[in-house]
């Protein structure tokens, strides 16, 4: 009976064993998991809306938390923005200080980097808009940097115009905020009552603010 008992044991525990390593074994039907690229990737492309393959800020604020001020996104917005135009770089003339010019087209003389002969790009002019190469390249960087150019004002007002609409004001808030919360604030710094904040009635810098 013994002998019997010690070879049932010794059966329990080869089943265990091999139950053991059956599970360290990888399940071929299990697809690997996302990389870091591939997972940012699919949040670039669930981020994209309408699937031009670009992200607005509206689009990328999806991407930014559910109770981040427009102001905060936009902020974060401009340094990834960077893949539009180039501002030209001009050949300067030592004795004027003034662009040469080209006798033949009359027009600057773009300068060349000595090097590979290419011209050389100025400051970058955003389009308004983050490419995949864009959003690989803020991902890549670690580094999840702000304008700090612009004032809070300055980056509500997103058509440039020099006041804000109740729109506009509203980005300076979480957008978790009730509108009807945002427009009461707005008309009491309207202080003319003519729809549009300046910046002196935004800092409460006007009679009646």
């Amino acid at each position: 009976m013994k002998i019997h008992t010690l070879l049932g044991v010794g059966a329990i525990f080869g089943v265990i064993a091999s139950a053991d390593s059956a599970w360290a074994k990888p399940n071929p039907n299990k697809p690997p998991k996302p990389t870091k690229a591939e997972k940012e990737q699919a949040a670039f492309e669930k981020a994209d809306a309408n699937d031009d393959g670009f992200l607005n800020i509206f689009e990328f604020a999806t991407t930014q938390g559910p109770g981040t001020p427009l102001v905060e996104v936009r902020a974060r917005f401009i340094p990834i923005d960077t893949s539009g135009a180039f501002e030209p770089v001009y050949e300067i003339d030592p004795a004027t200080g003034n662009p040469v010019i080209d006798p033949n087209t009359g027009e600057p003389v773009l300068a060349t980097d000595p090097n590979t002969g290419e011209p050389l790009k100025g400051d970058p002019i955003p389009d308004g808009l983050i490419s995949a190469d864009e959003w690989a390249a803020y991902n890549a960087s670690g580094k999840k940097l702000k304008d700090h150019t612009l004032s809070k004002f300055e980056l509500a007002d997103f058509d440039g115009d020099g006041v804000l609409t109740p729109e506009e004001f509203g980005y300076l808030v979480s957008p978790k905020v009730k509108f009807t919360n945002v427009l009461r604030q707005f008309e009491r710094k309207d202080a003319d009552d003519d729809g549009a904040l300046t910046e002196d009635e935004y800092r409460g810098k006007t009679t009646g603010a």
